[in-house]
């Protein structure tokens, strides 16, 4: 039976640490790839004939892949009312820093923020209380369904307000990084964490909406993580616990566990000359209403 534990999200500023470390071994949000990826998949919107072009972005922390969103929806459409539900306040008053500066270099001048400082929970049910029909031509969720309460469902009610021909563009680990979350989630949980990866969220949602036409964008991605296999090397450390999310990962779990789960790790690493590099592969799912 799975045991409850705190992860990296109960933490923020360990959380922050953690990712700096991943971060300098070569792990990155935005690359080449991905951005030729979000280009492909944004442009194919089909609201050319609206006044106005509405998204939904969910849990986009400081909007470092927003802005790639925002600068091609900025010089396609005429206007763009951008909608940010984001609950870490922090995180939300970056990107907010962000869309001044744009402004200050004349840039984004027909798009309209919206920035809301709460759940995707909190949002949808404030939207069924007050009864808004008002829809979506997109709605995006980037590496955040992990932290939603019900993912599935609130996948399948995201995809429920997206206006006729509108998209739900979702991102997740896919790969060895699915397969490690997977096996860590048969001995934790965390009620604000879900270890699971692309696979089991897209069967689950075509389970659900049977009629959804839906597209998908594999990326093979690595990163270094050398250190880890060094008991005494911080860096190793702080990237073993943001693999796994899990604090203090050598100290907290029991060897018998951590055979298991790190063996799950160097099964799903490839040697790169002197590196060993860990899968970080990802998906993107596009369902069109």
């Amino acid at each position: 039976m799975a045991v409850e534990i705190k992860t990296l999200i109960h933490y923020p500023d360990l959380y922050f640490k953690k990712y700096a470390a991943v971060i300098k071994n070569g792990f990155t949000m935005k690359d080449d790839e991905k951005t030729r990826d979000l280009t492909e998949s944004f442009e194919m919107i089909s609201c050319d004939d609206k006044s106005e072009l509405r998204i939904l972005a969910i849990g986009t922390g400081q909007g470092l892949v927003d802005e790639v969103i925002i600068d091609l929806v900025s010089a396609r459409f005429k206007a763009v009312v951008y909608v940010v539900v984001e609950p870490a306040e922090a995180e939300l008053q970056k990107f907010k820093d962000m869309v001044s500066v744009k402004a200050g270099q004349d840039q984004w001048k027909n798009v309209t923020f919206k920035f809301l400082c709460t759940t995707i929970e909190e949002f949808l049910d404030t939207r069924t209380k007050a009864k808004t029909t008002e829809g979506f031509d997109v709605v995006h969720t980037i590496h955040s369904p992990y932290h939603f309460t019900d993912p599935h469902g609130s996948l399948v009610e995201l995809y429920g307000i997206l206006d006729k021909g509108g998209m739900l563009f979702v991102m997740l680990v896919a790969g060895p990084w699915e397969r490690t979350n997977v096996k860590i989630g048969e001995y934790y949980f965390d009620p604000k964490v879900h270890f699971f990866g692309m696979s089991a969220v897209r069967e689950k949602f075509l389970e659900q909406i049977k009629d959804a036409k839906i597209m998908t964008k594999f990326r093979a991605k690595r990163f270094r993580i050398n250190e880890c296999f060094q008991e005494d090397s911080e860096d190793g450390n702080d990237i073993l616990d943001f693999i796994t999310q899990i604090p203090d990962f050598r100290k907290t779990v029991p060897k018998e566990v951590d055979d298991v789960i790190f063996d799950v790790i160097k099964e799903n690493c490839v040697k790169s000359g002197d590196d060993i590099m860990f899968g970080v592969d990802e998906e993107d799912m596009l369902a069109f209403k």
